[in-house]
């Protein structure tokens, strides 16, 4: 018996979870949609088949009728019935639409809020333990440079979370990096400090990165905004690719334009993801599926400060589990060129 009520209980419990798609909140939109058209089509049918029945009525209350409903009031009503109702669906698509985007933007929050809380009690849950243990009980100077070191990594991840956070406050509300730092540098020198800088994440990042760039390149930019770019490039495809596995990161100096490119070969993205992995807040299904750390900052910020540099930046995957690319092309300018 317990075995059929187990039977019965999955079977409901699978039947229901295929059938849930029934009560998304478009599939009930667009069956509402359609209803609404269906009436409407319904109801032009009809007024067009009873004209004559309709205009016997007309008759019925006197010759003034007769003659009004006659003049064309007929294809009047009809047309303005067409309208109002045209006009009720496109406020109901309206409605419809603008929820949608604010309960969108609204759960984007909550999983950033979520997101936060765990990259903050992390590095601070680690700070309590080490300075706890060094107020705890004496400590040879070797143990002590240890836990300092682990606390002062920990105080640089929380730095560059809140940098982050502040720096995607002040682009979503318009305001654009300062740019005016420009100085020329070895590339070469400058990647391989961001890459070691994503140490927290990968304590072995050396080991796996692979950096090209043209011998004897000099860059002319940012270091700001160099960092910015290519530091969230390479955290990004620390996080979503396996342990080990290589990353490349190349520097092109193409006509009239300089190319980075960030080259992983881990989880991939679909066609969904790659188009929205540039929002703000947003984050691929994987990183909730494998809890991969993140706050959906990082590629909104290297949009940011590639349109703020007029350059353009996309990515290229061959599919889920097939590994990423992500490209950022940039136009010489002032900004940003080869040293002369």
């Amino acid at each position: 018996m317990r075995r059929l009520l187990n039977d019965l209980w999955a079977f409901s419990h699978l039947v229901l979870s295929r059938l849930r798609w029934l009560m998304h909140p478009i599939t009930v939109f667009v069956a509402l949609q359609v209803v609404s058209v269906a009436v409407l089509v319904i109801w032009v049918v009809w007024f067009i088949r009873s004209q004559e029945e309709i205009a016997s009525i007309a008759s019925s209350f006197g010759r003034q009728y007769q003659e009004t409903w006659g003049s064309g009031t007929a294809i009047g009503a009809l047309v303005a019935g067409c309208i109002l109702l045209g006009v009720i669906l496109v406020g109901t698509v309206v409605l419809f639409v603008s929820g949608q985007q604010k309960a969108a933007a609204i759960q984007q929050q909550q999983r950033f809020i979520s997101s936060v809380t765990h990259e903050l009690r992390s590095p601070l849950s680690s700070l309590q333990l080490a300075f706890e243990t060094i107020q705890s009980r004496p400590l040879d100077e070797s143990t002590r440079q240890k836990l300092f070191g682990m606390a002062l990594g920990d105080i640089g991840r929380l730095s560059r979370l809140v940098d982050q956070i502040l720096i995607s406050a002040r682009l979503d509300r318009g305001i654009l990096l300062s740019l005016q730092d420009a100085e020329d540098f070895d590339p070469y020198a400058a990647i391989r400090d961001i890459c070691a800088g994503a140490s927290h994440l990968d304590r072995s990042v050396m080991d796996r990165v692979t950096i090209t760039v043209p011998s004897g390149l000099k860059l002319h930019t940012s270091p700001q905004v160099l960092g910015l770019l290519l530091g969230n490039l390479v955290e990004n495809a620390i996080k979503y690719s396996p342990a080990g596995s290589p990353i490349l990161v190349k520097l092109l100096a193409l006509d009239g334009f300089i190319e980075f490119r960030v080259e992983d070969k881990g989880f991939g993205l679909d066609k969904k993801d790659a188009a929205k992995i540039f929002k703000m807040f947003h984050r691929a299904e994987i990183a909730s599926l494998r809890a991969i750390p993140g706050t959906g900052l990082g590629l909104f910020i290297v949009k940011n400060a590639v349109q703020a540099l007029g350059g353009k930046v996309w990515a290229e995957s061959p599919g889920p589990g097939k590994g990423s690319t992500f490209v950022v092309k940039l136009p010489y300018s002032d900004k940003i060129r080869p040293a002369t």
